[in-house]
C-alpha cells in the first residue's frame, strides 16, 4: 500500500481530520495489511495495533461479505463437504483476525497439529487424540472470555490454546478428519459436545472441560427426564452445516454484546442465508 509507512506513524495523531483521513484510506484496503507491515519491518505498539485494527474493520467486513458464498440449499448442502466447511470457517477466522500481525492460515495450522499428533502415535485413535488435545491441556476452555468473538476464530484458538465448546469440538473433528479418525459432534442445547467410540461404546466428549468422557448409555440411564431436544442431540450426529450455523449465531450474539452492531448484522444475514 503506497504511503503506508507514513500513515502508520500517524496512528497516534489525535487530530480529528487526520483520523478521518486515515479511516477513509484504510477502508479502501483489503482489510489485511500484515504482509505489508512485515515487509516494512515496522513494529507497532499494542495501542497502535488496536487503532489500526479498528480502522481495518470495515474493510475486513466488506471482504467477508464479498468472499462468502452460501450453498444454495443452506446448511443442508454442506453434508460431508469438509473442504467447503473448512473454507467458510477460514473466512470467519480471517475476518476475526486483526489484519495487522502475520499468522499461518487455519488450514496450515490444522495440518501442523495433525502431523504433530501422528508423529507421536504408532496406532492413532480418536480417544488418543482426545487425550493428546485436551487432557494434556493443549486446548482448554476459555472461562475468562467465554463470549468473546475470538473464540470463534479457530486459528486464534489453535494459537492460544483456548476456545469455547463449539470451537474446541470443531477443531477436534477437523484434526481427526485429517488423521482419518472418526469424530462427530453433538448439538447439545447450551453446551456443544463431540462424540467418539471408545471400546465399542459411544461417548460424548466435553472438550471445554479437559475432554471429559461421558458414556451415552450411562447419561441416558441416569437422566430419565432429559428433554426430547437434548436426547435427540445425544443420539444423533450434528451435521457440518448446523455446526457452522451455530458458530455464526454465536458471533451475532458476541458482536451485539461488544456493541459492534454492523458486524452483528453481517452474521445475522449469514445465519439467515444458511437456514434451509
Amino acid at each position: 500500500m503506497e504511503g503506508l509507512a507514513h500513515m502508520l506513524k500517524l496512528l497516534d495523531d489525535q487530530e480529528p481530520s487526520t483520523q478521518s483521513a486515515l479511516q477513509a484510506a484504510f477502508e479502501s484496503t483489503s482489510g489485511d495489511l500484515s504482509d505489508d507491515i512485515a515487509a516494512l519491518g515496522i513494529d507497532l505498539s499494542p495501542d497502535d495495533q488496536a487503532v489500526l485494527t479498528n480502522y481495518l474493520r470495515p474493510a475486513r467486513r466488506s471482504r467477508l461479505i464479498k468472499a462468502w458464498s452460501t450453498p444454495s440449499h443452506g446448511v443442508s448442502a454442506l453434508e460431508e463437504d469438509w473442504e467447503q466447511f473448512e473454507h467458510l470457517l477460514s473466512l470467519i477466522a480471517d475476518f476475526l483476525h486483526n489484519g495487522v500481525t502475520l499468522r499461518p492460515s487455519l488450514s496450515d495450522l490444522l495440518d501442523i497439529w495433525a502431523q504433530d499428533f501422528l508423529s507421536q502415535q504408532k496406532t492413532p485413535t480418536a480417544d488418543k487424540l482426545r487425550i493428546w488435545l485436551f487432557e494434556s491441556d493443549r486446548l482448554q476452555g476459555d472461562n475468562e472470555n467465554y463470549y468473546h468473538p475470538k473464540n470463534s476464530d479457530l486459528a486464534h484458538v489453535l494459537e492460544t490454546g483456548k476456545g469455547n465448546p463449539i470451537s474446541l469440538a470443531t477443531l477436534f473433528q477437523l484434526i481427526a478428519q485429517r488423521c482419518e479418525l472418526s469424530v462427530t459432534t453433538s448439538n447439545y442445547p447450551g453446551h456443544f459436545l463431540a462424540r467418539i467410540t471408545v471400546e465399542n461404546q459411544p461417548n460424548l466428549v466435553d472438550c471445554f472441560n479437559s475432554g471429559r468422557l461421558i458414556p451415552i448409555d450411562k447419561l441416558l440411564r441416569e437422566n430419565k427426564e432429559i428433554s426430547r431436544e437434548a436426547k435427540f442431540a445425544v443420539l444423533t450426529d450434528c451435521p457440518l452445516g448446523i455446526s457452522l450455523l451455530r458458530i455464526v449465531r454465536n458471533l451475532e450474539v458476541s458482536f451485539l454484546k461488544q456493541n459492534h452492531p454492523e458486524d452483528a448484522k453481517v452474521f445475522q444475514a449469514i445465519a439467515k442465508a444458511l437456514m434451509p
